[in-house]
């Protein structure tokens, strides 16, 4: 049985509440200011959904633009549309419903409900993991102690400089985080941090201190992102000027890669000099 987030089960509340009470209304009873602002409200929840829709699975262009495009398509199809509308309403009249703009309601409710509750509904072959659909954040495993000692190098006050906004906090989610079990080999280590008392801010941010190490010859870089004030993911990356790239890439996926040690790496501080 798939349950839903609390995130997933509002934007189902929302969607299905717009499109059935859309589907409620009779544009042919509307006056001229009336039917106006129905077209746009039509046009607006489409933009929304679709820009909704965007934002958790692969978007076209991006989800604000994909809602703009996608709202103003609605807008310049809306005589086709309210024709089938009609057509369909005048249908089920002469089947001998009482009310079938209720009917109609109904079924864009549940249709817009099931779009949007189903996990990766465009994407059946994809990785969906039962952890994304579940109440409250996934717990993971054991964060692996070579790892949790580079984010905290990662995190240390430089000796001779300011402490970083947000180091703190983060050096505090360090203690209690987890890492997120994706069942393949990968050197991202996505991280997990429950209820952490304190965010980072800025709430979205790569980390300006990265770390460097060599393996083989080769120039690997360590980078540390913050997603929403917390501890979001550890990655190993390969410089695009790295001459044997291909090469390197296929090291990164090989399950014998290992992180560095803390004596092992060089860390690289951003700074406002150009």
């Amino acid at each position: 049985m798939i349950s839903l987030s609390r995130s997933r089960v509002l934007r189902v509340v929302a969607g299905a509440g717009a499109v059935g009470a859309l589907s409620l209304v009779e544009p042919r009873r509307l006056g001229p200011l009336g039917h106006a602002t129905y077209r746009i409200g039509v046009a607006a929840a489409t933009a929304a959904l679709v820009a909704d829709s965007s934002r958790y699975d692969l978007p076209v262009l991006d989800p604000v633009r994909d809602g703009v495009v996608a709202g103003g398509v609605t807008l310049g199809l809306m005589d086709l549309l309210e024709s089938f509308d009609a057509r369909m309403v005048d249908a089920l009249q002469g089947l001998g419903m009482e009310r079938p703009r209720l009917v109609l309601a109904a079924l864009g409710a549940v249709g817009t409900a099931a779009v949007i509750a189903l996990p990766h509904i465009g994407d059946p072959d994809g990785d969906w993991s039962p952890l994304e659909e579940t109440f409250g954040e996934p717990t993971g495993v054991p964060l692996p102690s070579e790892a949790r000692a580079l984010i905290a190098a990662l995190l240390a006050d430089a000796p001779d400089g300011p402490a970083l906004p947000g180091a703190e906090a983060l050096r505090d989610q360090l203690a209690s985080a987890r890492a997120l079990d994706t069942g393949g080999v990968s050197t991202d280590l996505q991280l997990v941090v429950e209820d952490p008392e304190r965010l980072a801010v800025p709430r979205q941010q790569l980390w300006p201190v990265r770390a460097e190490f060599r393996r083989g010859g080769i120039r690997y870089v360590l980078e540390l992102q913050i997603d929403d004030g917390r501890l979001g993911m550890l990655s190993v990356m390969v410089p695009d000027e790295e001459p044997r790239l291909e090469h390197a890439l296929s090291q990164l996926s090989s399950p014998a890669f290992v992180l560095p040690d803390p004596d092992e790496i060089v860390l690289r501080r951003e700074t406002d000099a150009p």
